[in-house]
């Protein structure tokens, strides 16, 4: 057997290319595995996981309808191993099983995805994947097929297979939350077995928590690099041709001419196969005809959806608002070089600017220095002032740098929609005129959003300039921000000046509104109505300087502020359902009310506040500043060490 660097190479030279297909159980990966191993150059082999596991002790019937070992492919299959080092003999399966147990279990996931260290641990992945490996050549050279189609669903073992060296290629096929949860607690015979078993079933809550750790673990496992394309299933039974062809282009995978010609609208044309394992529709031959996925919406009880609705969470709700039609990573951008020389996507930078020349221009240079290896244009809008032309100085190849005039209401919103309306890039960034960009900014964040194809919009943690040269960091909470957390809190990871969104975040959720009061919060309310119609993420790293040294333009303009805190309020009304979104605004109006010296109508706002959220702190600030007339400067200074907004 080959060792080290130069076994890894031979390997991935001479093996056969593997789709896996991951995902939760009853995720219809039978029917999908089938409907690729029926494309000339593919073989499917079902759920080769459970090879060492049960099919060849317990003679399980291949998916011809013959026991195993009567299988003339399996037995020709088993007759070549030995070329490959292998052997299908009790005691092969049983050390393959223990490697199984010892390195690609969910629980080892943590340690598959860090570098490894354990010199143990590399050895037994390796001996793990090079059985896997001798199977795979020897059904290619049988067939005659250069891509396999395992359908054994552990991203675990995906992982483990690909670290190991197998040119692992993974389709990750997600099925709705509660249809899984539905068909999980449904007792299934295994037809393949004559020992009686059932396939394994779970109750609601327990199905439903199988299947948000598979998704969290494919996250995991398509950010470590392997090659990943995911296929929604609602997306595979509208479309099952489209939906193929755009999974295997996306994974580098060849479609030969009339590979798809088994698949017409929704009937899928399905010969005998040699699969084992899995779903009994594995029995199932000639036209299959796919059906959208809706009898646990007639069937399902109320109680079971909504238990399977909470324990699935934010992973349901990220789904369930996926566009239509397939949503693929491809695997040029799973590597740790990004995409090839070239083909980096062009980033608009759109940064407003009013009455900051010197500031602005640290802005422009800090996007000019990103280290990002594709081309960035930076539109700088003067708003309310003369362009200064000599700014597109600042600019080199690569780094455009144009300067405009807004065109569109005088303002923020306004300035950021008249950049909006011109930029080119496939990804749009905005950036506020007296703060700055670390060098790694735009490259990190185009890196998560080709690695999670699913983000519409991307924050990042940021470092606060504070008075005196003090600086305090403030990392990401969490990779993805629910809509709930909006409501509640601005989320300073999600400042306007560390913000980069899909290039159709704008006719999903509009422009930026021009009609705000002030142009008040036209950041935060972009950012709640992209959260209704899309995922919303950070990029945890801090990665964007954020002044807080200096003036607001909403400091001592109270009156305008309170107006501005209504309106926000009447435009968002799931706020004032959230209560202790409802109190933290509430809070906010008492202490602009109480710097105006309305001190009694700013109390009776704050106590009502404190009846909404008696843990809110903005209402006992406002109380604070009610009661003891200090200078509001002050409060507003100490509130902003303590890490709160009153404006």
């Amino acid at each position: 057997m080959l060792s080290g660097e130069s076994a890894l190479v031979e390997r991935k030279v001479s093996a056969p290319a593997v789709v896996f297909i991951a995902g939760s159980g009853r995720s219809g990966s039978t029917l999908l595995e089938r409907t690729l191993g029926a494309i000339p150059g593919y073989v499917n082999i079902g759920e080769a996981i459970d090879i060492p596991r049960g099919v060849v002790a317990d003679d399980e019937l291949c998916g011809c309808g013959l026991p195993f070992s009567a299988c003339p492919f399996w037995s020709e299959v088993s007759g070549h191993l030995d070329e490959f080092g292998a052997e299908l003999s009790a005691g092969w399966l049983a050390e393959t099983h223990r490697l199984q147990a010892t390195v690609a279990r969910q629980r080892h996931l943590p340690r598959l995805l860090a570098p490894t260290r354990d010199g143990a641990f590399e050895a037994d992945i390796r001996a793990y994947a090079d059985r896997y490996l001798a199977l795979y050549r020897a059904v290619s050279e049988i067939s005659g097929d250069d891509v396999l189609v395992d359908a054994s669903k552990w991203p675990s073992l995906a992982l483990a297979l690909w670290r190991g060296g197998v040119d692992v290629r993974v389709v990750h096929l997600v099925r709705d939350a509660r249809g899984v949860a539905y068909s999980l607690d449904k007792t299934v015979a295994r037809p393949q077995s004559e020992n009686g078993k059932t396939m394994y079933h779970n109750r609601p809550a327990s199905g439903a928590a199988r299947w948000l750790a598979t998704q969290t673990e494919m996250d995991a496992v398509a950010a470590r690099g392997v090659p990943v394309a995911r296929m929604m299933y609602a997306d595979f039974v509208a479309d099952p041709a489209q939906a193929v062809r755009a999974a295997l282009e996306a994974l580098q995978l060849p479609v030969p001419p009339g590979g798809l010609d088994h698949i017409d609208g929704r009937v899928v044309g399905l010969g005998p196969s040699h699969g084992v394992s899995g779903n009994p529709s594995r029995f199932r031959h000639g036209a299959v005809t796919l059906r959208d996925d809706d009898e646990w919406r007639r069937s399902m009880t109320r109680g079971a959806r909504i238990v399977a609705s909470v324990v699935s969470g934010p992973q349901l709700v990220r789904y369930s608002l996926a566009r239509r039609g397939p949503e693929v990573l491809p695997a040029s951008s799973t590597k740790d070089d990004g995409p090839a020389p070239g083909s980096w996507p062009l980033v608009t930078v759109v940064l407003p600017t009013h009455g900051r020349p010197e500031l602005v221009r640290e802005s422009i240079e800090s996007v000019v220095a990103q280290a990002y290896p594709g081309d960035i244009e930076c539109l700088v809008v003067h708003d309310r002032e003369a362009a200064d032309l000599g700014q597109q100085e600042l600019g080199r190849p690569g780094r455009d740098v144009q300067v405009l005039v807004n065109t569109r209401t005088p303002g923020l919103a306004g300035a950021r929609n008249t950049g909006v309306e011109l930029a080119k890039g496939a990804f749009i960034a905005s950036l506020d005129d007296d703060d700055t960009w670390h060098t790694d900014k735009v490259e990190a964040q185009v890196r998560r959003f080709l690695c999670d194809p699913d983000i519409l919009m991307l924050g990042a943690g940021i470092r606060l300039l504070l008075a005196h040269g003090a600086t305090a960091e403030w990392p990401g909470r969490a990779d993805r921000i629910p809509h709930d957390l909006l409501l509640r809190n601005r989320v300073k990871e999600l400042h306007s000046s560390t913000l980069m969104m899909r290039r159709d975040v704008f006719a999903k959720a509009g422009l930026y509104d021009e009609e705000l009061p002030n142009g008040y919060g036209e950041d935060w309310d972009f950012v709640l109505r992209v959260a209704r119609v899309g995922t919303v993420g950070v990029v945890r790293e801090p990665l964007a300087d954020i002044r807080k040294n200096g003036g607001s333009y909403y400091i001592a303009k109270a009156e305008r502020t309170v107006v501005a805190l209504q309106v926000f309020l009447d435009k968002h009304p799931e706020i004032a359902a959230d209560r202790r979104g409802h109190a933290r605004i509430l809070g906010q109006l008492a202490y602009q009310r109480a710097a105006l010296g309305e001190r009694r109508e700013a109390v009776a706002v704050a106590v009502k506040a404190i009846t909404r959220w008696p843990v809110s702190p903005h209402p006992w600030v406002a109380l604070m500043q009610a009661g003891s007339g200090v200078d509001p400067a002050r409060i507003q200074k100490l509130a902003r060490r303590l890490g709160r907004g009153m404006a």
